[in-house]
């Protein structure tokens, strides 16, 4: 089991120095999470690879006022493109601890095996790519880059002026931009289909990160809020799951012609769309929570 890895930031930071302790962080959390993925014997090890890369895209996107999207774009395209290669091996990973606690019928254990060749593809997919000239290109890319601090040979005197100052205050203006992206996007929750609720899932989930990343210049002030946004993303994120369901499974049965098969597969949408009107029913309520959660860097007005 690889340890986990610090990588929110301290007050006495400046702006740089939380940058670089971050993607430093998350680089490492990715290596030592690298050989326990290519084993495929415990889904942590994809999910967690999957999860410092989406933090150190989401860390470039946090930090583009201090550090322009122009010096970042080629790591962050690297950095999505590296992420995305897992989500075939995640998807089935979730899809099978979801749907087949136990052992079941017939056709839910056949269900289950066609699963599973799937995911073993998946993860021979994974060593490939993680074993690939590109990955490992772009491993060194990285390293080189925080090492040599590249960026600041490409900003002027006054941008680098940004770098200098203390997180607090950047943070402070961060948390807010996001905050209300969030609100923005959820709007008109109440009205909204799949595909309005994935992008507010998406907005909810670059706030998450960089709520993680800022919590400790907050004391405990910041957890009552996260356990609010998060109450909010577990919901979001379990109707998302439920709407990509059938492309999932009508994957796995591509080659198949058992029509008995499908039927089962049926009855799986149909259960978890039944469970996902539930969800809908209690969505309105999680998300007024939030709205009214008080957020604190709003109350650090003396800092920020």
């Amino acid at each position: 089991m690889a340890r986990q890895i610090e990588t929110s930031v301290n007050p006495s930071q400046t702006v740089e120095e939380a940058f670089e302790h971050i993607l430093e962080a998350n680089l490492a959390s990715v290596m030592e999470w690298e050989p326990i993925a290519l084993a495929g014997e415990d889904i942590e090890g994809v999910h967690q690879m999957r999860v410092g890369l989406r933090r150190m895209r989401s860390a470039l996107s946090v930090f583009r006022s201090a550090i322009p999207r122009k010096l970042a774009r080629p790591l962050a395209k690297e950095m999505r493109w590296a992420a995305r290669t897992l989500d075939g091996a995640r998807d089935l990973d979730v899809y099978i601890a979801e749907n087949f606690p136990g052992k079941g019928s017939k056709y839910q254990q056949k269900m289950q095996s066609i699963a599973r060749e799937h995911r073993e593809e998946a993860y021979s997919r994974v060593k490939g790519i993680v074993q690939c000239k590109r990955y490992l290109t772009f491993n060194r890319a990285i390293v080189n880059w925080l090492d040599t601090k590249a960026w600041r040979g490409q900003l002027s005197e006054e941008e680098r002026k940004v770098l200098r100052r203390k997180i607090t205050p950047f943070a402070c203006r961060v948390l807010e931009e996001h905050h209300r992206d969030v609100l923005e996007a959820g709007k008109e929750i109440d009205k909204m289909e799949s595909e309005a609720l994935h992008r507010l899932r998406i907005e909810c989930k670059k706030l998450r990160y960089a709520t993680e990343f800022f919590a400790p210049l907050y004391d405990d002030r910041m957890k009552v809020f996260t356990r609010h946004l998060k109450a909010l993303q577990d919901l979001l994120g379990t109707l998302h799951d439920t709407a990509v369901l059938p492309g999932l499974q009508k994957g796995l049965l591509k080659d198949s012609r058992s029509s008995k098969l499908k039927r089962f597969a049926g009855k799986l949408e149909d259960k978890r769309e039944k469970e996902s009107e539930v969800i809908k029913k209690n969505l309105m309520g999680r998300w007024q929570a939030f709205s009214e959660a008080e957020h604190p860097w709003a109350t650090v007005k003396a800092i920020c």
